[in-house]
């Protein structure tokens, strides 16, 4: 099993996002980023974590990575606090929020292990896949519920089981044509006509032909975030909603269908069902809920 240190070490090397800009100039790399994470690629997060909301209020995102959604909700004037598992991240954190001359608090911190502030002391805590990647996610869940204040609101998203992207792409069809990496010529040929990332196929292959036998659970995680991510979960219903039994008013939605996975065939689905498949099989599972008095 992977240890906190492992997903440490993973997500440090790369901070999720990082590498969506190249551009040279700081502002525009992170203004990039934001760009083209709410544009084509995940256009449903203004939506979903309602960014305008909570003006005046203590909003703490437990894995704020590069705090590109830390910002939207800091700019709609939440007080903003942001913690990540990797001092990598929080140092491109702070740049951004420095750049932009937006007041924030940063903080490096294990959250299974316990966040760094009092009981009670957030009015919205907001998790966007993140804690899925952890060893011990009820740990997380158990300070989420500790750290925020009687009547406060939660937002997470958890990768989910019931998607298109689960069943039929990660566990039939990669499945499926995995054998065709095994040559070395290939993971170029597939990346060229497919329009596939060459990197990470060249990844699965090196990975395959070094373990050979590989399990369900690294299976999933080398489908997720890149085939050297060490540990990836999915939730269903049931489970996303065990692991969030100790707060109130639970309820979950599923968003995301990406296209871009489905390379020349996902640019001619029309962008309304696209949205009507996400809405049904999405790959985004978010649970929203709250913290009641007296629990």
């Amino acid at each position: 099993m992977p240890t906190v240190d492992d997903v440490r070490t993973f997500w440090n090397s790369g901070p999720c996002q990082s590498t969506l800009s190249s551009a040279e100039d700081r502002r525009r790399y992170f203004q990039e980023i934001s760009e083209k994470r709410y544009g084509l690629r995940e256009w449903h997060v203004p939506t979903v974590a309602k960014f305008g909301s909570f003006r005046g209020k203590e909003v703490l995102e437990v894995g704020c990575g590069i705090a590109t959604d830390g910002l939207e909700f800091a700019k709609n004037g939440a007080v903003y606090t942001g913690v990540d598992l990797t001092a990598h991240s929080i140092e491109l954190a702070k740049e951004r929020f420095e750049l932009f001359g937006v007041p924030g608090r940063f903080e490096v911190a294990n959250a299974e292990a316990g966040l760094p502030f009092p009981d009670r002391s957030f009015d919205h805590v907001y998790s966007f896949g993140v804690i899925h990647h952890s060893p011990a996610p009820y740990k997380i869940v158990r300070e989420v519920h500790r750290v925020l204040r009687e009547g406060g609101t939660f937002n997470v998203m958890l990768y989910n089981r019931s998607s298109i992207n689960y069943y039929v792409e990660i566990m039939f069809l990669r499945k499926l044509f995995r054998g065709l990496l095994y040559p070395g010529f290939m993971p170029r040929l597939i990346s060229a006509v497919t329009g596939f990332d060459r990197w990470k196929l060249e990844g699965h292959r090196k990975i395959m032909k070094e373990k050979g036998k590989i399990s369900k659970q690294e299976w999933i995680s080398m489908n997720t975030d890149g085939p050297f991510c060490p540990l990836a979960d999915v939730y269903n219903r049931k489970e996303a909603a065990e692991l969030f039994k100790d707060f109130q008013n639970v309820r979950q939605e599923v968003w995301e269908f990406n296209v871009e996975h489905w390379s020349f065939l996902g640019r001619a689905i029309p962008k309304a069902v696209a949205y009507r498949i996400g809405r049904r099989w999405g790959w985004h599972r978010m649970i929203y809920g709250e913290k009641l008095s007296g629990r």
